[in-house]
């Protein structure tokens, strides 16, 4: 296995990691929960850049890379869900796109085509990235003093217009995965 690939496997791994710094309550550990997530989304930009600079990208980690991304992002979302942070319609429209551009994959796998992703995929995960490091960081900065804490009106409402606009552009994201993959799923 290349490093680029182990980078991808190390990000599945950080996954149950973060989870127990954000549900298990010890000193500092929304700290170390924004450790954890910050050194995997970094994980994701290595590998790829890695990948492409030593010429070894893989149907493995074209597969695996976005799965990896999907299941550290989710995590951050379960636990913003379970703190009491969330827009249910908007988690169910990440979940749809995920299990539609999963579906086209596995699609085009069968074909024997894989389909990586492409620059509006990259956006969207970036974003989703970018929202749920902020209220990772956000939660780090309260627990250095009583400034910030999970009640906070202004950080539910930051993650509920964050949230929005990151599904938004994630329903259009999955839009052009299904129009450049429609190949795939109308009938003859």
């Amino acid at each position: 296995m290349n490093l680029p690939n182990k980078i991808t496997v190390f990000r599945f791994c950080c996954v149950p990691v973060l989870l127990a710094c954000a549900f298990i309550n010890f000193p500092y550990h929304w700290v170390a929960a924004l450790l954890v997530y910050f050194i995997a989304c970094m994980s994701d930009k290595a590998d790829g850049i890695i990948a492409r600079k030593q010429g070894i990208v893989t149907d493995f980690g074209k597969l695996m890379d976005p799965l990896s991304d999907k299941t550290l992002v989710f995590a951050a979302y379960i636990i913003f869900f379970n703190i009491g942070w969330h827009t249910d319609i908007v988690i169910m429209i990440m979940l749809a796109r995920e299990f539609l551009v999963a579906g086209i994959r596995m699609a085009a796998a069968s074909t024997g085509e894989v389909i990586a992703a492409n620059k509006f995929g990259k956006a969207k995960t970036f974003l989703q990235m970018a929202t749920t490091g902020m209220v990772f960081l956000l939660l780090a900065i309260g627990e250095g003093g009583p400034d910030i804490d999970t009640n906070t009106p202004w950080l539910n409402i930051y993650c509920t217009i964050a949230f929005w606009i990151v599904g938004i552009i994630t329903a259009l994201s999955g839009i052009i995965y299904a129009k450049d993959g429609w190949h795939l799923i109308k009938t003859k």
